[in-house]
């Protein structure tokens, strides 16, 4: 039997919690004995989730850390409100319990604004790690040894998983059970569960969004956007942003966590996502629209960013047709 701890903390995301449960419980089902053993564990012997749902835990001095431990996000909706639960007593036992669990060798998973608690014990010193997108240059502010890449839905970088935004986690539930039991097991709960494996959180950036922590990098967004049928070099948006392109690279990084030409695409694949589900543009037309090279290289980054090709975002296809 393999242990699972849940990590659960005043205010979480009751929907992460409740998505924990229902993943477990159906693999559970779908193996047909109970493989999978979960736990809740928190400072105190009860805690009330986001919404006002409660759980009954196990207080960490009477719950030794097992094989996993997963941690839902905190239910904070800011960099603001990250700061105030980090500060919490509550918050901060937590981390002391984590960093046990990874001297024992635990595997450690955590979605959304969770992922500032490893942040907060130097789990993700010298990792690669995700969070939801629009807090990716707050983490990378915080975790500045760590490697945060925010287009990304899941990261595995050793026994550390993470995820993005708050209902990521289902995909970060379903990736541990593919590490756990198998393609097949994933497969059949996906189907059961009827989830979309998602593998990058590319199709939901707004670059804009992400990019109004710094005004030259808003301008910079602003610029390209105008400009998305013409070609772009890093010497040419560094002469625009009138810096130097260590500069420009080292405020695009702290602001969104891309390089220069990264945003540069992810603004071309933002605005190419729009037209695919809002017109009948033809591909190559769409390719021509957002200066991409040919169809086939969209059609490409479509299908990595979504798991899905071009045609499948057509308005009016139906899922079933997908």
């Amino acid at each position: 039997m393999i242990g699972i701890d849940v990590l659960v903390l005043e205010g979480a995301s009751a929907s992460a919690v409740g998505t924990t449960v229902d993943v477990v419980s159906a693999a559970n089902r779908i193996i047909g004995t109970q493989t999978f053993d979960l736990r809740f564990v928190s400072p105190e012997s009860r805690v009330t989730l986001r919404g006002g749902l409660s759980a009954t835990t196990h207080p960490f001095e009477r719950a030794e850390p097992r094989e996993i431990v997963i941690v839902p996000g905190l239910g904070a909706a800011d960099a603001a409100e990250i700061s105030e639960r980090l500060a919490a007593t509550d918050t901060a036992l937590a981390g002391h319990w984590l960093e046990h669990a990874h001297t024992r060798g635990a595997d450690i998973a955590a979605s959304c604004t969770a992922v500032f608690v490893l942040a907060a014990t130097g789990l993700l010193d010298r990792r690669r790690c995700v969070t939801t997108w629009w807090l990716g240059a707050e983490l990378a502010k915080m975790a500045p040894d760590a490697h945060v890449v925010i287009e990304e839905m899941v990261v595995r970088d050793g026994p550390i998983w993470t995820a993005g935004s708050a209902f990521a986690h289902i995909d970060l539930m379903l990736a541990l059970m593919r590490h756990l039991a198998g393609v097949a097991l994933t497969d059949e709960l996906a189907n059961r569960l009827v989830v979309d494996q998602r593998t990058s959180q590319a199709g939901f950036l707004i670059p804009s969004h992400i990019a109004a922590s710094d005004e030259s990098v808003a301008a910079l967004e602003s610029f390209v956007r105008s400009r998305l049928d013409q070609p772009h070099t890093l010497d040419s948006l560094a002469r625009w942003c009138n810096t130097s392109t260590r500069t420009l690279a080292r405020r695009t990084a702290n602001a969104v966590g891309l390089s220069p030409m990264q945003f540069v695409q992810r603004i071309r694949l933002n605005q190419a996502l729009h037209l695919l589900r809002t017109t009948q543009l033809a591909l190559g037309e769409i390719t021509t629209a957002v200066g991409l090279s040919d169809p086939a290289t969209l059609h490409r980054l479509v299908k990595r960013h979504t798991g899905r090709p071009p045609g499948a975002l057509r308005p009016g296809v139906s899922t079933a047709a997908r």
